[in-house]
């Protein structure tokens, strides 16, 4: 009887062995496992918080502030701003399949981008975007959602004036990547930000 139980505990750990590493798992070496970490691709040699985020580019009150990202944004009638700048970035909030929630992943997307913003007087036009996957009219209002869901993070939780938005859905209509792959959707289901020529 004690060596059926015996038997039956290793069979049983065995079994939970891969679900247990793939729990604690940790892509980038940061210390925070990928289940619980919301910045899932930190640089190395970085210091994180509990939620694996880097601390200095997180700590909105902290010194880091004053250091602005240098971003080259495309505006709404096709050029680039700053005008100067030479290299578009690629910068975009991500979204889940059919989802329009801001992920904990793209808390710190939101954060460079309040941070630029907060540097500038330029208005922004927010394009939502999705994969083809579903029906046109869903999709149409997908993108329009999850632009919503941004101006929404802007407005309430960093505090800009919501007339220094504009919203836009373009469903699926103006894809970055193949929509026939799993990782092209991923890089699909986006907002984007255009800066507003007055």
């Amino acid at each position: 009887m004690i060596a059926k139980l015996a038997l039956l505990l290793i069979v049983s750990t065995l079994l939970s062995t891969p679900l247990v590493t793939k729990q604690w798992q940790d892509s980038d070496l940061d210390g925070v496992p990928d289940l619980k970490d919301a910045c899932a691709a930190t640089p190395p040699n970085r210091v994180v918080d509990a939620k694996g985020c880097d601390k200095a580019l997180l700590n909105k009150r902290g010194p880091m502030l004053s250091i602005l990202p240098d971003l080259c944004l495309r505006t709404s009638d096709g050029k680039r701003y700053p005008a100067a700048c030479s290299k578009l970035s690629s910068i975009s909030v991500k979204f889940g399949f059919a989802q329009a929630d801001i992920l904990p992943s793209q808390e710190q997307t939101i954060e460079v981008i309040a941070r630029w913003l907060k540097s500038t007087r330029v208005s922004i036009q927010l394009v939502g975007h999705t994969d083809s996957i579903g029906d046109a009219s869903f999709n149409l209002q997908l993108s329009l959602k999850r632009a919503e869901q941004v101006k929404k993070v802007f407005v309430e939780q960093f505090g800009f004036a919501a007339d220094r938005f504009q919203i836009n859905g373009v469903g699926s209509s103006l894809p970055v990547a193949n929509n026939q792959t799993a990782f092209g959707r991923e890089q699909n289901r986006r907002v984007e930000f255009l800066v507003i020529v007055q």
